[in-house]
């Protein structure tokens, strides 16, 4: 499966999407999907980014921009999950990297959009 189908399916059928994640469909498929696309949306936002300066600064922003997004989503996973857990959620931690992950790849695409 083409790993921008993923971000394509959430974007067109959202319920869709958050309904196969509440169920636990294709987590770990969606997990990869979503990483590798947020990331090359991201990289190629930076790049863009990057290339009002020098050659090194392209590759300096492709690769600190994609980083900055996903190092902090995974500061924020665990405090959310087990702040869930703790709140009495039955969602697995996979569901719950899938959901943010789907919002980090919102937010790739709409900057990639607008670069």
């Amino acid at each position: 499966m083409n790993h921008f189908t993923i971000v394509m399916e959430f974007l067109r059928n959202r319920q869709r999407f958050l309904k196969e994640v509440d169920q636990g469909i294709r987590i770990d498929i969606k997990i990869i999907s979503l990483l590798i696309a947020s990331s090359a949306f991201f990289g190629i936002y930076g790049g863009i980014i990057g290339s009002f300066s020098n050659p090194l600064q392209i590759i300096s922003s492709a690769i600190k921009l994609p980083a900055l997004y996903l190092l902090t989503l995974l500061i924020c996973l665990p405090t959310l999950y087990f702040y869930e857990i703790s709140s009495g959620s039955k969602r697995s931690f996979g569901q719950y990297l899938a959901l943010l992950l789907a919002a980090t790849s919102v937010i790739s695409v709409m900057l990639f959009g607008f670069a």
